[in-house]
């Protein structure tokens, strides 16, 4: 895949996830579901603003370790400028040895202070991702069912379809994907030098995404229908998650982040089987936009 292509992936990705983001918006728009959403929200952050407070001398070391180990690893692999770390460990000499060793000790202390910022990165990240997941977990019996029903009506079609065959294999698949990806894949992410953050929150933004499209589809699809509607919205999913990360971190507007995680999540996945059902090289039937009020 070129760069190009890459590119317009990523910006077609980013785009469907800002049309759910605003189709949720309009959904969410009631009374009850926006009192929940607030009340589960200020639950969440309540509760991990007191275990952070409490422990947080075990998160900081957890975290810094973590650090450590991303940094040496960008640091080995030449990713993150150190110098040579190596000059000071073996010098011998009059001038030679106190300068290598002076550059090593340079050297070593650029690595501790990337490490210490990153700590701090890890630290705030750890506490964000950690409410948003513990607000995904509870929403599913708080707000899912009246989210679900509000999406359903612009998708009156879905509901009146015939429910296809189940295939075993795939419906095996889209059931224990994501709790497989939610097992290996932090290890697996946590591997990679560097970018290992980054493929780490791109993961779980995927994810607390993609457990919600089993509740979303229930009585719609089949297992291997709602595979396939998940394969449609991938790297939507993901550009979901991360925009819903970003809206944890504004004040007042965060409250929403229950109410818009359920409702896009349920767009997402009706977008995706109505593109699924669109036989190959035919024109996908217009995608539900933000009707007049």
């Amino acid at each position: 895949m070129t760069l190009k292509t890459r590119c317009q992936a990523i910006g077609s990705a980013f785009g469907e996830a800002m049309t759910c983001l605003a189709l949720a918006l309009r959904s969410s728009l009631r009374t009850g579901i926006l009192f929940r959403s607030s009340l589960l929200c200020l639950l969440a952050f309540g509760l991990w603003t007191w275990l952070f407070y409490n422990h947080f001398e075990l998160i900081s070391v957890a975290s810094g370790y973590l650090s450590v180990f991303i940094v040496a690893g960008g640091a080995v692999l030449g990713f993150i400028p150190t110098g040579s770390l190596g000059l000071g460990l073996g010098g011998v000499g009059a001038g030679g040895g106190f300068t290598g060793m002076a550059s090593g000790a340079g050297a070593l202390g650029m690595l501790l202070v990337y490490a210490a910022l990153l700590t701090l990165a890890v630290i705030a990240l750890l506490y964000l991702i950690l409410i948003v997941l513990s607000i995904r977990l509870a929403m599913r019996w708080v707000l899912m069912g009246s989210l679900r029903e509000r999406a359903l009506e612009q998708y009156p079609h879905l509901t009146q379809r015939t429910r296809g065959s189940s295939e075993l294999l795939s419906g095996a698949r889209y059931y224990l994907a994501p709790w497989l990806g939610l097992g290996i894949g932090p290890l697996l992410c946590l591997l990679v030098p560097l970018i290992n953050g980054v493929l780490l929150i791109a993961l779980l933004a995927y994810l607390n995404v993609r457990f919600l499209s089993a509740p979303a589809l229930s009585g719609i699809a089949s297992g291997s229908e709602q595979l396939q509607a998940v394969r449609q919205q991938r790297g939507a999913m993901i550009a979901f998650g991360l925009l819903i990360f970003l809206i944890a971190l504004v004040p007042v507007l965060n409250l929403l982040v229950p109410a818009l995680l359920g409702a896009g999540s349920c767009h997402l996945a009706y977008r995706g089987m109505d593109r699924a059902q669109s036989p190959a090289g035919v024109a996908c039937a217009p995608q539900v936009s933000l009707p007049p009020l």
